[in-house]
């Protein structure tokens, strides 16, 4: 078994470091602004299918009915059923992709909502002068804009007029109130607010700029002027009111003026987004969308294969998508400097899904095991196979509706999707490389020995798995947690990345972190409910897992934004795990030696992150100056970690080298 896991895991490492390097260079190239925050919106939505049909849940269902027709009528059978599956699923997404590209706007309303206005005003037209009041939201906001709906382009005359445009302080939230709104404190003219927030901002500016460094004031108005005791946004354009960060502002109010050609304006949006992200996320979807229907079929050929102990071409397939992707990140945006960044990257991901198709179709085809396009039969077995195949993925995909989640409520602070997205690409790292590959492997394995009637020898598998899942996870998330802003600085922080990116970014890892474990857990104990084709259990416990990590994030969203999002999927991912484990009861049985085993890695990981944390203060210098001396300080912590880490392990005697090998020669 460790064999595979060791196979699936050395390609999956592969297409995680090229990944690492796509999104070191998207985030320099695109930040975390509009296209940044368009494009991995669109991107997060087909990459949640791919996460859930490539990472096993679709095979959930089809490789124990695949392989029981396999063992009990022979392969040809079996392939003639694979091929079935094939056809019918082809024809059921293209019609879904045919629906769900047109119906693209109201899809996304319910993905970023946060991306819609925060306020519609529409101004009525008359002879007198008339306002119309508004109040907006603006607690932890960097930017509110002010646009017309229409985005006319206006000849003469005047657009949006304001008026009495007040900031008002916010006091602190209680937690016996968490989702109601602080206490109302000062009121602040707009006007005050630009000239305080410019005698801070200049000084550091000034400051930065006599050391050589790069400043943009914190605080500034786009398109926005004063007039009198009137604010105007010239036609054609939309106002900005760059907040800064770390306000303590809760609301922004005042009126918007028309009547007698005040407005040309019929309707005026406020956004806490720039106001063409929701216009180029829908476009953007649309294009990335194609990926799901080859996606899919991709991972019933990546079934095929890996039920024949065929591991290796279905786990290098990814590497495909990140190949494409530097491609187009190199020679479209940064040698021609395409001036649409965001669709050369949605265009990357539909032709990787293309090719990643052809190169499962033509292995299948290389071994034998032929998977042909058929006229579709939705038969008995096809029906059974969607019964199944639905509550698996809504099991096996748990993860991914979560985060998904997670973004909805991330869409409401501008820079958070950004923010969860790359955090989340490095603690996928770990769980790429262990945890989907121990999903992987086991699956076929469990239900080959369930078959045999070898009841005990799945049940050694499963414990046996989880040790190896946790063997390298456990020290993964104490690094993470204990060094994140050294990781993220050093992946991230160039460019259109900033500082404050990398704060922002570091702090969810260290939340995403804590529930890494879980997830690998998750991994390792769904195989045995699928291999009995029982996926309603797990899909009622990922019903649970959900409402929490819903319950959770809200509650923690108004105290910590996008931090609370982070935890909140980790706190769901070992509800989940509990859950999963109780429910193995009657098939996993676990001795003595895997607590104690768990118990000692769990000491040495924390002994290791002990370690790493005193010693990164002994380069702190080195984390701070320049991309060199950072790759080296980040290399010294992780090797020590390393070093250190097996040491204990060894010490403790958690695992021996004689354990180690005998697996992989299993």
């Amino acid at each position: 078994m460790l064999r595979s896991i060791m196979t699936v895991s050395g390609f999956t490492a592969i297409s995680r470091v090229l990944g690492f390097l796509r999104d070191i260079l998207i985030a320099r190239y695109i930040g975390s602004g509009l296209v940044g925050d368009a494009f991995l919106s669109a991107f997060r939505f087909p990459n949640l299918f791919r996460r859930i049909f490539g990472e096993g849940a679709f095979n959930a269902a089809f490789i124990p009915m695949f392989g029981r027709r396999l063992d009990g009528e022979g392969q040809q059978k079996a392939l003639g059923f694979a091929s079935n599956a094939f056809s019918v699923l082809c024809v059921t997404l293209v019609i879904f992709s045919i629906i769900a590209i047109p119906s693209m706007k109201w899809i996304m309303s319910a993905v970023v909502p946060g991306f819609k206005p925060a306020v519609v005003m529409t101004a009525p037209h008359g002879e007198q002068l008339e306002t119309v009041p508004f109040t907006v939201q603006v607690g932890g906001e960097r930017n509110i804009y002010f646009s017309d709906a229409a985005n006319k382009e206006f000849e003469g005359g005047r657009s949006i007029v304001l008026k009495n445009l007040r900031l008002v302080g916010e006091g602190d939230k209680v937690w016996t109130n968490p989702f109601g709104d602080g206490a109302r404190t000062e009121e602040l003219p707009l006007e005050s607010f630009v000239s305080g927030y410019n005698e801070k901002e200049d000084a550091r500016v000034e400051a930065a700029l006599a050391q050589g460094e790069e400043a943009s004031p914190v605080y500034s108005l786009t398109n926005l002027t004063q007039q009198g005791d009137q604010w105007v946004v010239a036609p054609g354009d939309f106002g900005r009111i760059r907040m800064g960060r770390g306000h303590d502002y809760g609301w922004l109010e005042g009126e918007l003026v028309t009547g007698a050609g005040a407005t040309e304006a019929d309707v005026v949006e406020v956004y806490k987004n720039h106001p063409d992200t929701f216009s180029l996320t829908v476009t953007l979807s649309q294009i990335t969308f194609c990926y799901l229907l080859f996606m899919a079929l991709t991972a019933q050929l990546s079934g095929v294969l890996n039920t024949f102990k065929v591991f290796g071409v279905p786990a290098a397939a990814p590497i495909l998508l990140n190949l494409v992707f530097l491609i187009g990140l190199v020679v479209f945006i940064w040698i021609l400097g395409s001036d649409l960044p965001g669709h050369v990257l949605a265009w990357c991901v539909a032709v990787a899904g293309v090719l990643q198709f052809v190169m499962l179709w033509w292995s299948c085809h290389r071994h034998g095991y032929e998977v042909r396009l058929q006229k579709p039969e939705f038969n008995g077995e096809i029906k059974r196979l969607f019964v199944l195949m639905i509550p698996g993925i809504a099991s096996a995909g748990i993860q991914q509706v979560n985060l998904l989640v997670g973004s909805v409520i991330a869409s409401f602070q501008q820079g958070a999707i950004s923010w969860l997205y790359y955090s989340d690409r490095v603690y996928q790292l770990p769980l790429g490389m262990i945890g989907i590959a121990l999903g992987i492997v086991l699956l076929p394995e469990v239900t080959r020995l369930l078959r045999s009637g070898k009841k005990d020898e799945a049940s050694e598998s499963i414990v046996r798995g989880a040790e190896i899942g946790l063997l390298i996870t456990l020290p993964a998330a104490i690094a993470m947690i204990v060094i994140p802003g050294a990781i993220i600085s050093l992946l991230f922080e160039r460019g259109e990345f900033t500082a404050v990116d990398a704060s922002a970014t570091s702090q969810a890892l260290a939340g995403f972190a804590l529930g890494l474990p879980g997830y690998v857990l998750i991994k390792v104990l769904q195989p045995g409910y699928f291999a009995r084709e029982d996926t309603k259990t797990p899909m009622k416990m990922a019903i649970v897992t959900v409402l929490v990590n819903i319950v959770v994030s809200l509650a923690l969203f108004p105290f910590i934004g996008h931090i609370g999002i982070a935890i909140a999927t980790s706190v769901a991912a070992w509800v989940n795990v509990a859950m999963l484990w109780f429910g193995l009861k009657g098939l996993v049985k676990v001795d003595s030696l895997f607590w104690k085993r768990i118990g000692k890695l769990l000491l040495a990981s924390v002994l290791m992150g002990l370690t790493v944390w005193v010693a990164q203060w002994m380069v702190s210098d080195w984390l701070v100056e320049g991309l060199i001396k950072k790759v080296c300080a980040v290399s010294l912590l992780i090797g020590l970690g390393m070093v250190v880490y097996a040491m204990l392990v060894l010490g403790l005697k958690a695992m021996t080298l004689q354990e180690l090998k005998a697996g992989f020669r299993r």
